[in-house]
């Protein structure tokens, strides 16, 4: 390498030493001043917005996100943490006010809280308004009936002792009265059940109605269906005649019928002759008398009658 060139290289290697260095002191000067000018206290407007949660479902608030403007002393580095992170303030419901015809939040009453909201100091606050208006307006509500959406295959030997028992009971929703009308019940999420042999229990979710605009308190429900061991029984039952206003002695034959019946092993010696009662009606256009099981005990389940009918007799 020539001398020429030696030369030339020292002089480009001090060049772009002196352009690196002479970049790095503007940068770090702007980095000074800047931490210099924010590091200093100013009066400066921002917006806050107050965001309502936890509103009951039967109650419609029109606007439920309210912004104003509010005077805040403070270093330019809280100033700029306030508008990037902290210039939203929820809001719930149960801290209003109620009034005539609106819900209130006293921002005067409640400026301190707000102000710790922001992580201010109540004195470095200064609010454009003394409180919050949020118009309103209430839907209908009503509890209706759970129809449970089962279909239950039960083990041999095997039945419910009773009906499904859900908590809760009801299901409460809101909405305009005039849709609540059509409704009276409503139905849970299809469930398949085999070979139950024990009582069941568990939560399932309601069918909602997508045809229409409901708000449900609860979407989930608890149920339990008692299952136990059954047995058959059979009874024989004496019919009694009613309707007989005739000239003579009636006469049925036969003067009883069988009862068939399934019911709990534990319950079937609380079940005797007394809780049945069967019935024959006479229509004098007719040959024969229907029977109709009219009592039956509480504990009993698929009740059927051997024969639903007899023949009678008038006697003069």
């Amino acid at each position: 390498m020539s001398k020429f060139n030696q030369i030339d290289n020292l002089k480009t290697n001090l060049k772009k030493r002196n352009y690196k260095a002479f970049f790095f002191f503007i940068i770090f000067t702007l980095f000074i001043w800047s931490f210099v000018q924010m590091s200093k206290t100013y009066e400066h407007s921002i917006a806050i917005t107050f965001s309502l949660e936890d509103v009951p479902q039967d109650i419609i608030i029109e606007n439920s996100s309210k912004t104003l403007s509010a005077e805040i002393q403070q270093t330019g580095f809280k100033i700029l943490s306030i508008n990037l992170f902290n210039s939203s303030i929820s809001l719930a419901f149960n801290e209003l006010d109620s009034l005539q015809n609106q819900y209130g939040y006293d921002l005067k009453k409640n400026k301190v809280q707000i102000a710790k909201s922001l992580k201010l100091s109540s004195e470095d606050l200064k609010l454009s308004q003394d409180s919050l208006r949020f118009d309103h307006y209430r839907l209908s509500t009503k509890k209706l009936k759970l129809k449970p959406n089962f279909k239950i295959s039960f083990g041999k030997g095997y039945d419910s002792i009773g009906s499904f028992k859900f908590e809760p009971s009801f299901i409460e929703v809101s909405g305009n009265d005039s849709i609540l009308k059509g409704f009276e019940y409503i139905s849970t999420q299809e469930k398949i059940l085999r070979n139950v042999s024990d009582t069941i229990s568990g939560s399932i979710e309601i069918q909602k109605i997508d045809s229409v605009s409901i708000n449900y308190l609860v979407e989930t429900v608890n149920f339990t269906l008692p299952v136990a061991k059954f047995t058959e029984g059979t009874f024989e039952i004496p019919i009694h005649i009613e309707n007989a206003d005739i000239n003579g002695e009636l006469v049925i034959f036969p003067k009883t019928v069988n009862v068939n019946f399934k019911t709990s092993l534990s319950n079937y010696e609380r079940i005797d002759e007394s809780g049945f009662k069967v019935i024959a009606n006479y229509k004098s256009s007719e040959d024969f008398m229907l029977l109709e099981l009219v009592e039956k005990p509480r504990l009993v389940k698929n009740v059927s009658l051997e024969n639903y009918k007899v023949d009678y007799l008038i006697k003069k």
